[in-house]
């Protein structure tokens, strides 16, 4: 019986030996693991929060273009003296006035304190049609995206050839119509 008990307590020490060299190592890297899952959880946690973070930016950068095109349209980088032709004949064509002359000039731009970097640009322009079209035409240029003010206008009544040969009834006038717009340097 004494062998048992012998036999029984050396496996019984080989077993903890045994368990203790390989078991405990296991249980050591586990819990190790558990430390280092709890890290990476709270940088996962983080990185979301910046996504959420990068991703509401990115909104407000977006709407922020949208604003500064519209500002680069307002007070274009340049004269673009094509595109305000363009835009000056659409302008009358769609408010029923027909555009007889333009005339542009940086030096007569009027004296207005402007920023540094925004230049003005005088525009004159000559102008026939109906009273009725020329106050849609100059609700047309205020609600302009292009930023242009009404300096000063000029009324010219129709001449009696002009009366005959349009006939009784039709009341077509002259307008004079100085503008100033701006753009950037």
């Amino acid at each position: 019986m004494n062998k048992q008990v012998i036999l029984c307590s050396i496996l019984i020490i080989v077993a903890v030996w045994v368990g203790w060299q390989y078991l405990m190592p296991t249980f050591d890297k586990v819990a190790s693991l558990r430390e280092e899952q709890s890290v990476w959880q709270k940088k996962l946690s983080e990185t979301q929060d910046l996504s959420k973070k990068l991703e509401t930016l990115r909104k407000k950068y977006n709407s922020m273009i949208t604003e500064s095109e519209k500002i680069a349209q307002a007070i274009p980088l340049k004269e673009d003296l094509p595109g305000l032709l363009v835009q000056l004949e659409e302008l009358t064509s769609q408010n029923g006035l027909i555009l007889d002359n333009v005339n542009f000039s940086t030096e007569a731009a009027d004296t207005r304190k402007t920023a540094a970097s925004v230049k003005s640009l005088a525009v004159n322009l000559s102008l026939s049609g109906g009273q009725t079209s020329f106050k849609d035409f100059l609700k047309a240029i205020e609600n302009n995206l292009r930023i242009m003010d009404v300096s000063s206008f000029s009324i010219k009544g129709q001449t009696s050839f002009e009366s005959a040969v349009s006939g009784p009834g039709a009341s077509s006038e002259g307008f004079k119509l100085s503008l100033i717009t701006y753009f950037r340097k």
